[in-house]
This record gives structure tokens, C-alpha cells and sequence, in this order.
């Protein structure tokens, strides 16, 4: 059973945050404040493969799982998978061939086409060729992959990206998704959105594929996980800062 999986069996409700920073610092902070998992983001910020690894290292030292979203470059799939982390995201998936070249990065033989080698994810090769071979079958299995759906083409195509073997969870960007639909911003208030939105979850539940959504803050997140939804994406260490940070200056200033 894939990560994602786990962590949905293990906690309810489920929910992670992004690390957009690239600080160590913060991911301990998200780490100890009790986030089930934490995305590193890679798709809109600028880190380095080196960075990557080492924040991988840095969540499983505070005990949280890592997963890293990453950019539309699929050659980064292969090389964040063998560093460490448990599962990747990768965004803008419209069909079942966007799923399957994913997959194909993400997946050893016979499910996908990832090279192997002697990385991080399997020690390095210090306990043997066997036990190298074990942990092939055993990342196929463990290590997620989630595909972003975001586009009106998406939900057009949502059962064949479903139904592509290796995808283990399909997750929810809801402002990109508004964009698509023609809506302004996140659209939180359109029912248009919503429904389609709605639409997307009941299929999910149809197929029996976990579904996470993006929510900007806690109350949003208690919103989706209400509707149903498997796991909840809340925030991000930036986002937090500056609520937080805004929240103190009206305070200081008297303008809240």
C-alpha cells in the first residue's frame, strides 16, 4: 500500500502542509506543530536537486513524512524518489498519457521504466545486492504518486488518469482549476467550482482512489475535510508566516 495510503489509514483527518522556503528551520516548525506530511515545493520555487535531499533527510529526522511536488520536468521524478522521498505530485496532468509518462519515471519495471541504481533510497548498496532487489518491489509498492488535477481537460479525462496503473492519488488545485474554468482567482465562492469540485470527489469515490485538495487555512481545510475529502494540503510555511505575520503588525498598529 503507497504512503499516501498509510498516512490516510493511519490519522483522520489527514493533513499535510507545503515547505516553499527551502528552510530547514521551518520544516522542523511544521514537524513539531504536528503535520501529518509536508510537500516540498519545487514546481514554483527554485530548488536545487542538493536542497531537495537535504530536506528529505531533515523531515525524516523530525519525523514527518516527505513528499516533494515537483516541477514539470519529469526526469526530477526519478532523482527525488532515490534521495528519499515517500511520493511526488506532479502537476498538470490533462490525460492518461500525462499519467503514464509520470508513472513511467516514478515506477521500476514492470509497471514503469525507472533506472536503478545503488541511491540514497536504498542505502547506497551497503546491504547487498538482495536487499537492493527487495527495495525496488518494496518503493513500487510504498512510494506515492499523485497526480494534480487542475484543468477543465482533467476532469474531462479524470476516470482514464484514474484508472492508469501505478497512479495511487489524484489531488485537487483548486486555483489553477478556476483558471481554467474561466473563474477569477481560487473562485471559493463560485458554484461553478464547486461543483465541479463535487464532481471530481465523487468519481474519486466511485474508483476508490484517494483524493487530497489544496486549502488555504484551517477553516478551509475543516470545510473539505467535511465534504469527504481523503487528505487536506493546508497552507504552506510562507503562507503561515504571512497570515501571521499581518495579523501581528495589525495588532501592534491597532488596524485589526
Amino acid at each position: 500500500m503507497s504512503k499516501i495510503n498509510d498516512l490516510i489509514a493511519e490519522s483522520e483527518p489527514t493533513v499535510g502542509t507545503f515547505l516553499f522556503s527551502r528552510s530547514q528551520a521551518s520544516l522542523e516548525v511544521m514537524a513539531n506543530v504536528g503535520f501529518d506530511f509536508v510537500v516540498i515545493g519545487t514546481e514554483h520555487f527554485m530548488v536545487n536537486p542538493e536542497t531537495i535531499e537535504h530536506l528529505i533527510t531533515a523531515a525524516e529526522a523530525a519525523n514527518i513524512v516527505p513528499f516533494v511536488r515537483v516541477q514539470e520536468n519529469v526526469n526530477l521524478i526519478q532523482r527525488v524518489l532515490d534521495c528519499g522521498a515517500e511520493g511526488i505530485i506532479s502537476p498538470m496532468i490533462d490525460n492518461a498519457e500525462g499519467a503514464k509518462e509520470v508513472v513511467e519515471k516514478a515506477k521500476f519495471p514492470p509497471i514503469g521504466n525507472r533506472g536503478v541504481g545503488n541511491p540514497r533510497s536504498t542505502t547506497y548498496g551497503v546491504q547487498g545486492a538482495e536487499y537492493m532487489d527487495k527495495c525496488y518491489e518494496r518503493q513500487n509498492e510504498g512510494q506515492s504518486v499523485i497526480l494534480q488535477i487542475e484543468t477543465e481537460e482533467a476532469l474531462q479525462n479524470l476516470q482514464e488518469v484514474a484508472m492508469v496503473e501505478g497512479v495511487d492519488s489524484l489531488f485537487i488545485g483548486p486555483w489553477d482549476l478556476s483558471h481554467s474554468l474561466s473563474q477569477t482567482g481560487r473562485g471559493v465562492d463560485s458554484v461553478l467550482l464547486e461543483d465541479k469540485i463535487g464532481e471530481v470527489l465523487a468519481k474519486c469515490k466511485e474508483t476508490e482512489i484517494p483524493v487530497g485538495i489544496f486549502a488555504w487555512d484551517g477553516k478551509e481545510a475543516n470545510k473539505r475535510i467535511e465534504q469527504g475529502f481523503d487528505y487536506i494540503i493546508c497552507g504552506g510555511d510562507v503562507i503561515f508566516l504571512a497570515i501571521s505575520a499581518g495579523e501581528a503588525l495589525g495588532e501592534a498598529v491597532g488596524t485589526n
